[in-house]
């Protein structure tokens, strides 16, 4: 996006969210989370017959042929990395048809250095990890990419019948009272959640950092996706629908069946659902990834954009864990040998309480240095802000 003072090029800046020009120093503050401003779900059947793609900024789309990832990019943007493998790409010139635009997004809060502090801090207590891994500066293209995530609200009216129980007493004694009844129970569900990503929802890894809180949703505004990369939706909101309906909300309902019945338990339940007024949101939500590349291998990272929580795949040390096996047989072998089984099982474990403790007092240390940094990078962020 163009600055309007001098027409050089907008970039959105995570810690201050606004939008600033890397020439002229302009700034345009965007909505924060906290201003508790509306984000309307759209209506469902007329969102899906009126879907658009009113990105507001032309795009263009990545293909990945090492891992399938499809992202949107900047028109300005002619190569770069995958974030999701490491591996390099070539944009394509034209320009993508984004399909259905967002109507919500959640800004990143975490810059990336943060991150990067973490991941080297944690990464120093992968023990079965190789020492060139665990204290080597791998991390490399640490990306910010926004995850689509469809969200929907709806009621629901359930007419139902079966056994439903309710349990007195406790103990021993504690008993279950069964009853035969059919009902209608009238039910309203709010922000079920489904990932729009193929590779995210079926990749624990990915999906584990990207929960989010609908409070934080802003309006979408394409500035945002300035100097940033988008991930399409790869799960249609008609799939991401029937998942909601016919796997996410089956416990849902059972249990308003047996609310309304004042039951605890319930047996041989059948039941019919219809869906009313049902509202979804496309939203976007933020995501830090990069590889670690180690021994021809690709280590994915994966962090939250907004509340820094992360995981990551790491390497096993082979040597570490043969010179451990190595070094038990040998201790088991002398101790038979020497027929001190007695005196080397007691000196065995008290070296492993010592060697624990020495680890736990490590690990209470480090995350003591963490919540203070991390203190430390908030508070500098609320100032700058």
């Amino acid at each position: 996006m163009k600055c309007a003072n001098c027409g050089g090029t907008l970039r959105y800046d995570v810690a201050g969210y606004a939008l600033a020009c890397d020439f002229c120093g302009q700034v345009k503050r965007l909505h924060r989370p906290e201003e508790g401003i509306v984000v309307g779900g759209m209506d469902f059947n007329a969102a899906i017959a009126a879907a658009g793609s009113k990105w507001g900024a032309a795009r263009k789309l990545l293909n990945c042929k090492s891992c399938g990832a499809q992202l949107l990019c900047d028109m300005d943007q002619m190569s770069g990395m995958c974030p999701f493998c490491g591996s390099a790409v070539v944009l394509s010139a034209e320009e993508a048809n984004c399909g259905l635009a967002p109507n919500a997004i959640i800004p990143f809060k975490i810059p990336k250095g943060p991150i990067e502090k973490r991941f080297y801090r944690w990464n120093k207590f992968a023990f079965w990890s190789p020492e060139k891994f665990r204290r080597g500066k791998l991390l490399e293209n640490l990306t910010p990419v926004y995850v689509p995530y469809w969200t929907f609200d709806t009621d629901t009216v359930t007419t139902y019948t079966g056994r439903f129980g309710h349990t007195v007493g406790s103990g021993d004694s504690a008993r279950t009272n069964w009853k035969q009844s059919t009902g209608i129970v009238e039910k309203h569900f709010s922000n079920r959640t489904v990932c729009a990503s193929r590779k995210f929802f079926s990749d624990t890894l990915l999906n584990s950092v990207t929960g989010f809180k609908t409070s934080e949703l802003i309006p979408y505004e394409p500035e945002m996706l300035s100097g940033m990369s988008a991930e399409v939706a790869t799960i249609g909101i008609d799939e991401a629908w029937n998942y909601v309906r016919l796997t996410d909300l089956k416990k849902d309902i059972l249990k308003a069946c047996e609310s309304h019945e004042g039951a605890d338990c319930s047996s041989n339940v059948q039941y019919s659902t219809e869906f009313y007024n049902t509202n979804f949101k496309y939203v976007l939500a933020p995501v830090w990834l990069s590889g670690c590349k180690y021994g021809g291998k690709i280590y994915n990272v994966a962090a939250s954009g907004t509340n820094g929580s992360a995981h990551c795949h790491r390497p096993l040390s082979i040597a570490k864990l043969i010179t451990f096996l190595v070094l038990l047989t040998a201790y088991i072998v002398a101790a038979n040998l020497l027929h001190m089984q007695f005196v080397f099982t007691n000196l065995g474990i008290a070296a492993l309480v010592v060697a624990f403790v020495i680890y736990l007092i490590s690990f209470f240390v480090t995350l003591s240095a963490q919540t203070r940094d991390e203190g430390n990078d908030y508070s500098k962020l609320q100032n700058d802000q």
